[in-house]
């Protein structure tokens, strides 16, 4: 597998994260709390990924532009602040957890110029 086709399926996971996370915050708000059960799948999603993109650093050192490894490393980290957040908020309730949502909305933000910049420059796009 190319660099290039690894950058891609890694953005196909990062969208579907991104989507994921999303729903997640929409959820949080209106409920104003979660399942202890879904934010623990989430958590272990995120975490999964980031390790598979640190994972493939070496691999992904192989794209030639800086910038897009750039967005490629700041995604992996919006992914790891989201998992770290979703480890808090457990309170008096064990089936129920209650995450800072503003904590949520920065990583997604940032999860969404770096996916917004990794759409525009993919090879795909250029091709």
């Amino acid at each position: 597998m190319t660099a290039d086709e690894l950058a891609r399926r890694l953005l196909m996971k990062l969208m579907t994260a991104r989507t994921d996370l999303a729903a997640y915050i929409q959820m949080r708000k209106a409920k104003g709390y979660m399942s202890v059960n879904e934010n623990d799948r989430l958590r272990e999603m995120f975490f999964a990924l980031a390790l598979e993109i640190r994972d493939k650093s070496e691999r992904l050192q192989e794209i030639q532009d800086r910038d897009t490894r750039s967005a490629m490393y700041s995604a992996e980290e919006a992914l790891s602040s989201a998992a770290v957040s979703l480890m808090t908020g457990r309170r008096d309730c064990a089936n129920f957890i209650s995450v800072n949502v503003d904590k949520l909305e920065r990583s997604l933000n940032i999860l969404d110029y770096s996916l917004q910049y990794l759409n525009e420059h993919s090879p795909l796009a250029e091709a």
